[in-house]
Order: structure tokens, then C-alpha cells, then sequence
């Protein structure tokens, strides 16, 4: 039956869309690197562009404020962890699109010339046969420390719901390495195998991320860059000294080398419910970030929180409605 003339329309909502790795997968060194390829990125671009208003940080916020009514559904599109394909491929696709993106940093990877220990276990990965890559880890685990956690006791369901595009396995281990181990202990196993395997951290880590002149180079470009913490933790393990910590160094950080940002967003890591805290928004908020988005899934309408912003896995970006999210 043909729907009345009458009938209301359901009402927008804004779509923030999230990618991590966007490169040419095959052509590179670790193509079993999860991730999108350039080529299916600008398709979706193009395709979002068609479908939905592609939102700025600025007109996103003003509409989740109140202060802003679209026509249509609106898109946001955010790029986590501050990677050197995000300079080099992503912006210069979006600039051409007339796109606005949303990208946060890793204050400590780029000041430091680090490699965040989520990364590392990704590259890892994507280098060794995953059994002999998990047996080296847990057997040098054992070395330094014979009481630490049994990965058998991880939670299947939890480990599923928040890596849902990889294997049980592989969730489970992701799980245990960024939830379970003690941060030290964990940092300090897979920093030697990866010295191990791919080499000196600060040469790995320059051809990872960007540097502070690419992101002041992504500015020029009308791109929105935002902080990402300093260290890649959870937050909500951490003490709430050490959190302030990182999270005023890492807005110390964006503000010496980026300078003033009408609108200074901000993005858990992990993201989801359970990895960030009342003191984490309430510490973000003294340090006048202007929002916090998370990885729960789901569209945003006015009224929602504005640090707990709900974002769809870029695999999902086309559906209209998802119960899934994707994580690292």
C-alpha cells in the first residue's frame, strides 16, 4: 500500500562512519592487515556523498545541539589512530570529494616516535602464522611472569562482540592482550618480538603515522583533527591520575603543535561502553574537548550524548541500520 502524503518521515540522524587502515592492501608489506582498500574507500565516498549531507565536525555538533535541522540524513566520516596513509592517500581523496574528515591522533606514537602496543600485536599478526605468533607470545609471558592470567578464562561472547570481524581465536587473543594483561608486563612481551620480528620501533613508527607538519598540512586542507590519547589504553583501567595524565598531555600536545581548533574532539580508545568512565568525560570536559565518540554502534540523533557518540564500522557504512561496530 502506497504510504500517505501525510505520513510523517521518520526523522534524520547523522551516520559517523570509522575507519582505521585505508591503503592498497595488496601492494604492501602486510597485506593480512585488516583494512579498506583505496580503491573500494573512494567508491564509499562517492556513494555516501550520493545518499547522505556529508557533515563537518562543526555542522555535525550544531545538529546533534539542535541548532541545525538537514534536509537528509547526515554522514561524518573519522579515521582513528593517526596513520600515514590518512595523510597520504585519505586526505587528499577527500579534499577532491569536498569532504571534510575527522582524525584522531596518538599524541605519544607521534611525539615519540613510538609504535602503540595495538599495533604492534596488528603487524605481528600480520606477519607470523597467528598460533606461532600467540604460543612465542605466551611462552615469553611465562618467562618474565608465571602468574599471569590464563587466556582460556576469556570471555568468548565479550571477545566476539567487540572484534566481530575476526575469528574466535583471534578475538580471544586481542581480548586477553588489550583488556586482561597488565599494560607494563604485556608492552614489554610483544615490544621485544616485535623488535624481534620487524625491527627498531622509531624507524617502524615514522612510516606508520603521520607527523605533526602532515597533520598541520591536513588543517590547511579543512580536515578536523582531534586527540586519540596519549598512550592507546583503556582509560578506564587506568588510575584516574594516571588518566589525567594522558589526557592532558595529549591536549598539551595538540595545542603546542597544531594550534587553536574551534571545535576539539576527542576519541576513546577501544571505545566501547565499557572502556571509558564518568571521570574520563568529566576530565575531557575540564580540558574543553568539544565531544567524545565511542565504537558503540548506532546512529545519533539530537539529544545524544555528546561524549558517547555512537560510530558504524566502515564495513557497514551502507546499511541503514546496525547492531554491529568494529574495534582494534
Amino acid at each position: 500500500m502506497q504510504a500517505s502524503a501525510h505520513t510523517p518521515r521518520p526523522p534524520q540522524v547523522l551516520r559517523v562512519v570509522m575507519y582505521h587502515y585505508v591503503r592498497d592492501l595488496p601492494n604492501t608489506p602486510f597485506p593480512r592487515i585488516k583494512g579498506m582498500l583505496l580503491d573500494d574507500f573512494r567508491t564509499q565516498v562517492n556513494d555516501l556523498k550520493s545518499r547522505y549531507e556529508m557533515a563537518t565536525l562543526e555542522s555535525a555538533l550544531a545538529y546533534l545541539n539542535g541548532a541545525y535541522a538537514p534536509n537528509r540524513d547526515m554522514c561524518l566520516l573519522t579515521f582513528d589512530d593517526g596513520l600515514k596513509e590518512h595523510f597520504r592517500e585519505v586526505t587528499p581523496i577527500l579534499a577532491d570529494a569536498h569532504v571534510q574528515g575527522v582524525f584522531f591522533l596518538i599524541t605519544g606514537c607521534l611525539e615519540d616516535q613510538t609504535v602503540a602496543p595495538v599495533h604492534m600485536n596488528h603487524f605481528l599478526m600480520a606477519s607470523l602464522d597467528f598460533d606461532s605468533y600467540r604460543r612465542a607470545f605466551l611462552e615469553r609471558l611465562r618467562d618474565l611472569d608465571a602468574e599471569a592470567p590464563d587466556p582460556v578464562a576469556v570471555p568468548a561472547a565479550t571477545a566476539a562482540r567487540i572484534y566481530p570481524w575476526d575469528t574466535p581465536d583471534i578475538a580471544a587473543f586481542k581480548w586477553y592482550f588489550n583488556f586482561r594483561l597488565d599494560s607494563s608486563l604485556r608492552d614489554e612481551v610483544v615490544s621485544s618480538l616485535f623488535r624481534e620480528h620487524l625491527g627498531a620501533e622509531n624507524a617502524f613508527s615514522r612510516e606508520l603515522y603521520l607527523n605533526w607538519a602532515e597533520a598541520r598540512e591536513m588543517r590547511l586542507a579543512n580536515m578536523a583533527l582531534g586527540g586519540h590519547s596519549h598512550r592507546h589504553r583503556p582509560l578506564s583501567g587506568m588510575p584516574e591520575v594516571e588518566m589525567d595524565w594522558d589526557l592532558s598531555m595529549c591536549r598539551r600536545l595538540l595545542d603546542h603543535h597544531l594550534g587553536p581548533q574551534q571545535y576539539l574532539p576527542f576519541c576513546y580508545p577501544y571505545g566501547k561502553h565499557d572502556s571509558f568512565n564518568s571521570h574520563t568525560i568529566s576530565m575531557l570536559k575540564q580540558l574543553s574537548f568539544a565531544c567524545g565518540f565511542s565504537t558503540e554502534s548506532g546512529d545519533n540523533q539530537p539529544g545524544t550524548q555528546l561524549f558517547s557518540i555512537s560510530r558504524i564500522d566502515c564495513k557497514r557504512a551502507g546499511e541503514r541500520h546496525s547492531a554491529l561496530g568494529g574495534a582494534q
